[in-house]
């Protein structure tokens, strides 16, 4: 898959930084994609246009509160690590040095074909959790243009703004990643 995002890197040109994937996550063997909206600072490395000091990978190791959300409530869930990959709806960072910005519909359209690649790319995915608003726009456009046979669980964003905002977020979250577990496990 990293191979996909290096080519990915080489047709955008230099406008666009995209990160790579978790190589401790499942790759085109996952059988389950977390996906949010667009990479978050922490995701980029030294090499982006930004000079980032993140990990330069998407990731649930990244020192952020939301891949730690992410990584803590998959454990509870029972999804194992392994078997999941965790992507954006847009794979490249939007926003300035100093700020992130969430992508708008012409993003999304944008990014459309790209995520359709990396979700070819994935033989045993079989449910998808779109994580947020923007997320979900993303995969209801990726569906009407692609209509992939695949299990949708939507949820919240698992950022710490959602959860301090929303004190019920987290356990339906919790929920969602259970029922994508039980999907998982039936077949």
């Amino acid at each position: 898959m990293n191979d996909w995002v290096e080519k990915l890197r080489g047709r955008l040109g230099d406008g666009e930084a995209v990160p790579w994937f978790d190589p401790a996550c499942g790759g085109i063997d996952a059988r389950s994609l977390f996906l949010l909206e667009a990479p978050g600072q922490k995701s980029m490395g030294a090499e982006a246009e930004l000079r980032r000091t993140g990990s330069g990978i998407i990731s649930v190791d990244n020192d952020d509160q939301t891949a730690q959300n992410c990584w803590t409530l998959r454990a509870e869930a029972g999804l194992p690590y392994h078997e999941s990959v965790h992507w954006n709806v847009v794979p490249w960072y939007l926003g300035t040095a100093d700020r992130i910005a969430a992508p708008g519909r012409t993003e999304i359209q944008r990014a459309a074909p790209f995520l359709h690649e990396v979700i070819t790319m994935m033989p045993a995915l079989e449910v998808v959790i779109p994580m947020g608003r923007k997320a979900q726009a993303g995969w209801a456009a990726y569906l009407e243009r692609y209509a992939p046979k695949l299990h949708t669980l939507p949820t919240w964003h698992p950022s710490p703004r959602v959860f301090a905002s929303r004190p019920t977020a987290r356990q339906e979250v919790l929920q969602t990643l259970r029922e994508a577990a039980r999907l998982l496990d039936a077949t």
